[in-house]
Order: structure tokens, then sequence, then C-alpha cells
């Protein structure tokens, strides 16, 4: 990416359509959310009580509790 950023040009229209505020909700759900878990497995203790405060399901914490 640009400025050595790594995205996925990901590009969202918002149309007023129900379709549209669907596809919106969801980018704008999953993508910070994403940013989250990432810095769980990183061991930030902030974002521990982030996740734990939004309902965010972390994969890697499950993984520690089998």
């Amino acid at each position: 990416g640009m400025g050595r950023s790594i995205h996925a040009g990901q590009v969202t229209v918002a149309d007023g359509t129900k379709l549209g505020g669907e596809k919106i909700r969801r980018v704008l759900t999953n993508d910070p959310g994403m940013g989250v878990i990432r810095h769980v497995d990183a061991g930030y203790d902030i974002a521990e009580s982030v996740a734990d405060e939004r309902g965010v399901r972390v994969p890697v914490r499950e993984g520690d509790e089998s």
C-alpha cells in the first residue's frame, strides 16, 4: 500500500438502500473489531478490556482455554 500501509482497498457506497446500510454496518463493525482482536493478540491490556466491554469474541483467547 501507499506509505507502507496495509489495506484491502475496501470501498463501501452509502446509497441509502437497505442493502447498502447492511454492508456499511458490517464494514464499520468488523474492521475496528479486527483491530481490537489484533491488539488483544499482541497483549495489550486495554484491548482486552475493550473486547470484554463491547462483547467482542476473541478466538485467540478461546484457544488458551483448552
